[in-house]
């Protein structure tokens, strides 16, 4: 098996529901989470960031052993849920070579469905992880993908809100937005029926038709709990409370632009500049805001930082965006779950 020989199932439907954070990923999921024909979850496995190519070649027993147990422990510790390693390992026994897509299937449903034989659809919500949608694609046939977009100015101002993260990397929500529609566009070419695009503003002002447009997409009947907030689920991250101001939503949440109350002046430029052209194409107006010299001073700071500056420079040479988060999501899960084998001194 080679480096990029994943495996393929052709006889299972899955769904990757994909996006930058703070997009409303997990919101999409729970929507999705609430037809009665799939079951969705939300950064829980994560298969393309903690398994792919992880673990060598899995037709060894050793490593395939090693990927089950160990991402049974991480959804345990992380989410309070299970994998069935030991009903795995018994199927397993009767397939003459195991592949990363036939472990990525069977513990999705395992975890979601129980490993039952059902028509119901698994659904995985991985954020920031979309230059790997084409591996997503080719280990499933029959899978679909779903990306979700939001106005970088909103993302940037949730992430600001929330994150631990030091500094003004919140801003990197820019180079982020950037990436994911760089890479989508030239997705959209090789896989034009099978990659959805959605602005996440949209959906908040026309759940129903939104809502069928994705139904379409995944051959699917509409049914009106997914507009309903109560009916919304996915197993992991808990939709309702996944929000970076005020109380737990009750309701779908509206699209009401929060940037204007919470970014300064000089964020709002930098975010809408390093956007361009993919800002204006998704239809979000501009701020109208043309930088003074102070606004330049003060922009001029945000790239002394190491991080922002990397970014900085990558779109000032190339014309690109990046994917990624400033600390590597992986080896701050794997420190939690695994302190013995990843600790913060091996980083």
């Amino acid at each position: 098996m080679t480096e990029f020989d994943y495996g393929v199932v052709e006889n299972t439907q899955p769904i990757m529901v994909s996006g930058v954070y703070r997009s409303g990923t997990t919101f999409l999921s729970a929507l999705l989470g609430a037809h009665s024909q799939l079951k969705a979850s939300s950064s829980t496995i994560k298969f393309l960031r903690f398994c792919l190519g992880k673990y060598g070649d899995v037709s060894k027993e050793e490593n395939y052993r090693r990927l089950l147990n160990d991402t049974n422990k991480r959804v345990q510790v992380r989410w309070n849920l299970s994998i069935n390693v030991d009903k795995i390992l018994q199927q397993l026994k009767v397939i003459p070579q195991v592949t990363y897509a036939q472990l990525y299937d069977m513990m999705m449903n395992s975890m979601l469905l129980d490993g039952q034989s059902t028509a119901t659809r698994w659904v995985e919500k991985l954020a920031v992880q979309w230059e790997d949608i084409p591996f997503f694609l080719n280990m499933f046939p029959n899978g679909r993908v779903i990306h979700i977009y939001r106005d970088p100015r909103d993302v940037a101002a949730s992430y600001k809100a929330m994150t631990f993260e030091p500094g003004n990397t919140f801003l990197d929500a820019a180079f982020n937005f950037r990436s994911a529609m760089e890479n989508v566009d030239v997705m959209l070419e090789e896989f034009p029926d099978r990659l959805l695009i959605v602005k996440a503003e949209e959906i908040s002002k026309n759940p129903v038709s939104m809502a069928k447009k994705i139904c379409m997409f995944l051959n699917l009947d509409y049914e009106d709990s997914m507009i309903n907030p109560s009916k919304l689920h996915t197993d992991g991250e808990d939709w309702s409370s996944n929000t970076s101001f005020g109380k737990s939503y009750k309701s779908i949440p509206d699209a009401t632009p929060r940037w204007p109350e919470h970014l300064t002046r000089q964020e709002i430029i930098f975010i809408e500049m390093i956007s361009q052209p993919f800002f204006a194409r998704a239809g979000y107006e501009s701020s109208g805001f043309i930088p003074t010299k102070s606004d330049w001073d003060k922009i001029y700071s945000y790239i002394t930082e190491p991080f922002l500056k990397e970014r900085f420079e990558k779109w000032l040479l190339f014309g690109l965006g990046s994917q990624g988060y400033r600390t590597d999501p992986y080896m701050h899960e794997m420190n939690i779950v695994f302190p013995e084998r990843f600790s913060k001194k091996d980083d």
